[in-house]
């Protein structure tokens, strides 16, 4: 597991912010679960099955984040998936993987089943269940941060290509298989979230743009001048910016400002790029024979900088 996500697991894995961020998600706000009804699992998940030749494989998958909801006596497993990149294979690799949730499931029925001697007749023998025996549903949630647009299928069907003509009778034979995607720079609305969700999601939309970014932080003062460790690093992920996190300074609530951090990494960016129009500006000189004396005149008369400045710009970029 990258370190990026690493934080956004670590982030994500708030009771209150799971909650919020799969109430958003999948409906649309509405408090189908509760931080306090939430029990965090191992993400770990495994099969042993047996190949044509009767030799035992074992396979085994990680969730980024699994939690089991519990309201008296319904149960559903949750999962969330971090996804920086765009994965083709998704619908299939979510089929896996909520398959092996499933086998975790029956294995645990077949054991306690065995273990009481429950199992009569071939039936309930063979598949280890009995005919009432019920499996609770897992939801998985494709969460993607990249920068780029998903332009993955989103389903089985999709991928297989399955509405070619040379498919057409195959169609209603084919189960479909699709995945929650969610994307929330892509995302208009997001009064479904919780405010820290909905800042930082909100905060996804202008990061290709430094000066809307800015601009969208400053206008949500009241929420960057103090945010928690855990919200600070996901932004620090989120934005792909390692030299974020060291312009940040605690304050005095043990919070993070991420209104100056950001003011400040615009500001080195500023000066970065009027260094660099500097630095042309000196080799254009000496390349067209102009002397060191009339090169320290264009400078301090282009870029209206002091004579200590200049000749610092000199030192540096003349020899």
């Amino acid at each position: 597991m990258g370190k990026s996500n690493v934080v956004i697991r670590q982030w994500l894995s708030n009771k209150e912010r799971f909650a919020s961020f799969v109430n958003g998600a999948l409906f649309q706000g509405m408090q189908v679960f509760h931080a306090d009804k939430l029990r965090q699992d191992d993400g770990q998940q495994g099969v042993v099955l047996k190949n044509a030749e009767g030799k035992s494989i074992a396979v085994e998958r990680y969730r980024d984040i699994t939690m089991t909801a519990q309201d008296e006596t319904k149960i559903i497993i949750l999962a969330c998936e971090n996804q920086e990149e765009i994965h083709y294979a998704m619908p299939v690799r979510n089929m896996l993987y909520d398959a092996l949730s499933y086998m975790d499931q029956i294995r645990e029925i077949r054991q306690q089943r065995k273990s009481e001697k429950q199992l009569q007749g071939n039936a309930e023998f063979l598949s280890g269940l009995k005919k009432a025996d019920m499996l609770y549903p897992v939801i998985t949630i494709v969460f993607y941060y990249g920068e780029e647009s998903w332009d993955g299928q989103k389903d089985l069907h999709g991928l297989l290509g399955i509405e070619r003509e040379e498919y057409k009778m195959l169609r209603k034979f084919i189960p479909n298989y699709g995945i929650n995607l969610i994307a929330p720079k892509e995302m208009e609305d997001l009064k479904c979230f919780r405010k820290d969700l909905q800042m930082v999601f909100g905060m996804l939309q202008y990061r290709k743009d430094k000066t809307d970014l800015i601009n969208y932080v400053k206008s949500h003062e009241d929420f960057f001048a103090n945010v928690d460790i855990e919200t600070g690093n996901a932004v620090k992920v989120l934005l792909g910016s390692e030299k974020l996190m060291q312009n940040i300074e605690k304050n005095e609530s043990g919070g993070m400002n991420m209104c100056q951090a950001l003011d400040e990494l615009y500001q080195d960016g500023v000066n970065q790029g009027f260094e660099q129009g500097v630095k042309a500006l000196i080799e254009t000189c000496r390349e067209l024979g102009m002397s060191r004396e009339d090169t320290f005149t264009k400078v301090r008369e282009k870029c209206t900088v002091s004579k200590e400045t200049t000749e610092d710009y000199l030192m540096k970029y003349w020899n």
